[in-house]
C-alpha cells in the first residue's frame, strides 16, 4: 500500500544501528500520522505505539515462530506457505464498534474468518529489549507475554490440526507464552503468567481444587469467574497443572516423541487419561505423584545459547494523516461483520473515502465495503483501474473478482459473462498470491454455481482449509470437498478436527453428525447440495483475552 496520498513514493533508507543485526527498511512519508505498517518474514503490524518498542516485538515474535516450528516440526506440512498473520497493536484498546466493545481489562482479541485471520493486542506496560544478564528476571513484561501468548495461540490452530485435549491446548499458550530472547540466548521452561506461585501452593497444600485426573477428563466450568470464587481458583489451578504437563512432555526427546504419538490417539478419539496412560505408564495418583517429583527435581528455567536466533527483517512504512484513518476500518471489514454492522461500516467508509479520491488505501477499503456490504458494481470502475496500475497486486484482482461474482449471482442476462469475469480475476489473484486461502474459498465457491463443476475447481476448497486450518468455512468446505471427490480419509480427516474441538460446540456437532451419516453412505448429489448451501457470508470467530491480574 502506498505510504503517500499522491505523486511519486519518496525513496526508501536502509536504517542501521540502534536494531541491528536487524535490517529496517524505513519508507517516507508526507502528512505523517502516528500510525505506521512493519512487514517482516511472518508478519504484517499495524500500530501507533512506540516505533521502537514495535519493531523490538516484532524481532520477538519472529524468534517465537522459528521455535514454534522446531517444537511443532512433526505436525507441520513443510510443502504449505500460509499468508502473514496481520497484527494490529495498539497502547490502549480503541477498537471500531463494530468489532466488539473492548473495555480495560482486555489485553487481546483473534479473528478468523474467510477473510483471513487478524489479531489484536494492546500494550500493558512499557516493553524493553533483553540482555543475556536481564534474562531470567522475573516475569513482569505482560506486553510481551500477551503477545507472545496470542501468536504461539493462532499458530498452533493456523498450521496444525490438534484442537484437544483442551488441557494441552491450555498449557502449550503458557508455555511459549513465557519463554524470552536475546540475540543469541533464549529463555525456556517459564509460563506466561503465575502457574509456578499456584503449583507452590499445591506443593504447600493452599489450594487443591483438582488433580491431574481432572485435568485429563477436562473437569472445568467455563466462563468468567469473580476473582476469590471457587470456579476462579478452580480455572487458574487447571492452567497450572496443564502448564506442568506440558513441561513436562516437552523435557526430553523421549517425552517430545511420545507427545506426537499422544496427541495422535486424542486426535482419532480416544479418551485423553486412557491415551496418557498407555503412551507415558502414568494414571491417576501414580500420576500425581511423579508430577509432583517432576516438579521437586526436574522442572527448570533454562537459559540456552542459540547463536542462530532469525533477525527480523523490517520494511517500515509511516501511514499518513488520511490512511491512517482507514485501518482500523479495514480491519474490521476482514473480521467478517454481521449484516447490521457491515452496513454501518459501509456508510462510514463512503464518507470518510469521499474526501480522499487519490488516496489508494481508503479507495481499497471503500471497495472492500462496497463489494462486501453494498452494490459491487459500484467498486468494479476503481478495481479495474487498480489492477491496471498494479498487475501485480492480489488484493484488486481478488476484490474485482468477488464483485463480478456477486454480480453474476444476481443472475441477470449477462450472468456467464460475470462469471468468466470472476473466474479470470480470481484466478490472476491465485497465481499473484497461491498461499491466499480467501482467493482459493472464492474460487471454490464460483465452481458451485456451475452447474458441472469441475473436480480441479472443487479441490480449491481443500486448497483455502491448508492454507488456513483455524477458519471454520474453510474447513466444513474442505471436509465435504474431500467427500465429493472420493476421497475417505481426507474427508475424515477434516470432519475430526472440527468434531474434537470442544471450544465450537456448534461446528463439532455439525462435524459429528455428518461422519455418522458418512459411514452409511451419502449420494454425491447429497453433498453438492450441502456444499452450495453453506452460507457464503458466515461471521467471523472472535476470541478474547482479559487480563485476570
Amino acid at each position: 500500500m502506498p505510504a503517500h496520498a499522491s505523486g511519486s513514493e519518496p525513496a526508501k533508507v536502509v536504517v542501521r544501528g540502534r536494531h541491528d543485526p536487524s535490517t529496517v527498511v524505513v519508507k517516507g512519508v508526507r502528512d505523517p500520522s502516528a500510525w505506521f505498517r512493519i512487514e517482516s518474514q511472518h508478519l504484517i503490524v499495524y500500530s501507533n505505539d512506540d516505533p521502537d518498542d514495535v519493531i523490538e516485538l516484532v524481532n520477538n515474535l519472529e524468534r517465537l515462530d522459528a521455535v514454534l516450528r522446531l517444537y511443532l516440526k512433526p505436525f507441520l506440512d513443510g510443502r504449505e506457505a500460509l499468508p502473514k498473520l496481520t497484527l494490529y497493536f495498539q497502547a490502549r484498546p480503541d477498537l471500531p464498534p463494530e468489532i466488539g466493545a473492548v473495555d480495560g481489562s482486555t489485553t487481546s482479541l483473534t479473528s478468523r474468518c474467510a477473510s483471513g485471520t487478524l489479531a489484536f493486542t494492546f500494550g500493558q506496560a512499557k516493553s524493553w529489549k533483553l540482555d543475556n544478564a536481564s534474562l531470567l528476571r522475573p516475569e513482569d513484561d505482560y506486553t510481551l507475554m500477551t503477545n507472545f501468548v496470542v501468536y504461539a495461540d493462532t499458530f498452533l490452530y493456523r498450521h496444525t490440526r490438534i484442537r484437544a485435549p483442551a488441557w494441552f491446548l491450555t498449557g502449550f499458550d503458557a508455555y511459549f507464552g513465557g519463554m524470552r530472547f536475546t540475540d543469541d540466548q533464549m529463555l525456556v521452561g517459564r509460563d506466561a503468567g503465575t502457574s509456578y506461585n499456584l503449583l507452590q501452593e499445591i506443593d504447600e497444600g493452599r489450594t487443591r481444587r483438582l488433580r491431574f485426573d481432572d485435568v485429563l477428563h477436562d473437569r472445568t466450568v467455563p466462563g468468567m469467574f469473580k476473582v476469590g470464587t471457587n470456579g476462579y481458583y478452580r480455572q487458574w489451578e487447571f492452567l497450572a497443572r496443564s502448564f506442568n504437563l506440558v513441561h513436562y512432555m516437552l523435557s526430553s526427546e523421549e517425552n517430545r516423541n511420545k507427545m506426537g504419538k499422544y496427541l495422535e490417539r486424542v486426535n482419532e478419539g480416544s479418551d485423553s487419561a486412557d491415551a496418557f496412560a498407555d503412551v507415558f505408564g502414568l494414571s491417576g495418583q501414580e500420576l500425581d505423584v511423579a508430577m509432583w517429583r517432576y516438579r521437586q527435581a526436574s522442572m527448570k528455567i533454562l537459559q540456552v545459547e542459540v547463536p542462530d536466533l532469525p533477525r527480523a527483517h523490517i520494511e517500515f512504512t509511516r501511514l499518513s494523516r488520511i490512511e491512517a484513518g482507514f485501518v482500523l476500518d479495514n480491519a474490521a471489514l476482514k473480521t467478517c461483520p454481521a449484516p447490521a454492522a457491515g452496513k454501518t461500516l459501509l456508510a462510514r467508509v463512503q464518507q470518510k473515502a469521499a474526501q480522499a479520491p487519490a488516496v489508494d488505501f481508503a479507495q481499497i477499503t471503500l471497495a472492500r465495503a462496497q463489494v462486501e456490504w453494498g452494490d459491487p458494481l459500484d467498486a468494479i470502475a476503481y478495481l479495474t483501474r487498480a489492477v491496471g496500475n498494479d498487475p501485480y497486486d492480489p488484493e484488486p484482482q481478488y476484490l474485482l473478482g468477488l464483485a463480478h461474482a456477486k454480480l453474476a449471482d444476481r443472475a441477470g442476462p449477462d450472468r456467464q459473462d460475470q462469471l468468466a469475469a470472476a473466474r479470470a480475476s480470481l484466478t490472476e489473484a491465485a497465481l499473484l498470491a497461491p498461499e491466499a486461502p480467501d482467493v482459493s474459498y472464492a474460487l471454490f465457491r464460483i465452481a458451485l454455481m456451475d452447474t458441472a463443476p469441475a473436480d480441479k475447481e472443487i479441490g480449491r476448497a481443500i486448497d483455502a482449509w491448508r492454507h488456513g486450518h483455524d477458519v471454520v468455512a474453510f474447513a466444513r468446505a474442505a471436509a465435504l470437498a474431500h467427500a465429493w471427490l472420493g476421497d475417505a480419509a481426507g474427508a475424515y480427516q477434516v470432519f475430526n478436527t472440527l468434531a474434537r474441538n470442544k471450544w465450537d460446540p456448534e461446528n463439532a456437532a455439525w462435524a459429528t453428525r455428518w461422519l455418522a451419516r458418512l459411514e452409511k453412505g451419502v449420494p454425491r448429489d447429497e453433498l453438492l447440495v450441502a456444499m452450495r448451501g453453506e452460507r457464503t457470508a458466515v461471521p467471523g470467530a472472535l476470541s478474547w483475552m482479559h487480563d485476570r491480574r
